[in-house]
C-alpha cells in the first residue's frame, strides 16, 4: 500500500510548522509549500534507509534547513519517520574540510536507481509537478528522452536494496 501525500502531511507536519513553511517560502503558493514539503518528507523517510547523498533539488534542501532550524519540532520529526532516528546534515564542502581522512560518498548508478525505485515503491509514480525536485530523476528522463511514464516503467522494474556507503 502506497503512503499519500495527505498520510505524510497528517503524520508529519504540525499546523504550526505549517504556519512557518508557508511564512519561510512567502510569496509561493499555499500548494506549492505543501508539494515541497511532502516531497521533503519523502526524501527525509528514505534517508533512513540509504547512507550514501540522495541528490534533491535545492528547494527540498531549503525546507530541511528550515525545519533543522526548529530543533525541536525536526527532533520530533526525525523520531516518527521511519528509521525513528536523528537525521544529520553535513554538506559535501563541510566534509571535504575535515581534511585527508575524511570521506565524502559519491553515489554510482545503482545507488541512485534505488533511491528513485524507492520512492516509487512507496510514494507511487514520480509526479509531473515534483519530478523537478528529484535531481537525478530529471537528470535520467533528459538524457534518454524520456518521459515521466517511462522512467516510472523503469524505477518499477529496478530491484530495490539499500545502498550501504557512507
Amino acid at each position: 500500500m502506497k503512503i499519500t501525500n495527505e498520510q505524510l502531511r497528517e503524520t508529519f507536519l504540525s499546523p504550526q510548522m505549517s504556519c512557518y513553511f508557508e511564512k519561510k517560502l512567502a510569496p509561493l503558493s499555499s500548494d506549492e509549500v505543501l508539494v515541497r514539503i511532502e516531497e521533503t518528507l519523502k526524501f527525509l523517510n528514505i534517508a533512513t534507509y540509504f547512507h550514501c547523498s540522495i541528490p534533491v533539488a535545492k528547494e527540498i534542501d531549503d525546507i530541511w534547513h528550515y525545519w533543522i532550524l526548529e530543533t525541536r519540532e525536526y527532533q520530533r520529526l526525525c523520531s516518527m519517520l521511519q528509521g525513528q532516528q536523528f537525521l544529520h546534515h553535513s554538506s559535501n564542502d563541510y566534509l571535504r574540510c575535515q581534511g585527508e581522512g575524511a570521506h565524502v560518498h559519491e553515489n554510482d548508478l545503482e545507488e541512485e536507481v534505488q533511491m528513485l525505485a524507492t520512492y516509487v515503491l512507496n510514494y507511487g509514480p514520480l509526479q509531473k509537478d515534483r519530478v523537478r525536485y528529484w535531481t537525478f530523476a530529471a537528470y535520467i528522463m533528459g538524457k534518454n528522452d524520456w518521459d515521466l511514464e517511462k522512467l516510472n516503467e523503469w524505477l518499477v522494474s529496478a530491484e530495490v536494496a539499500p545502498c550501504t556507503g557512507q
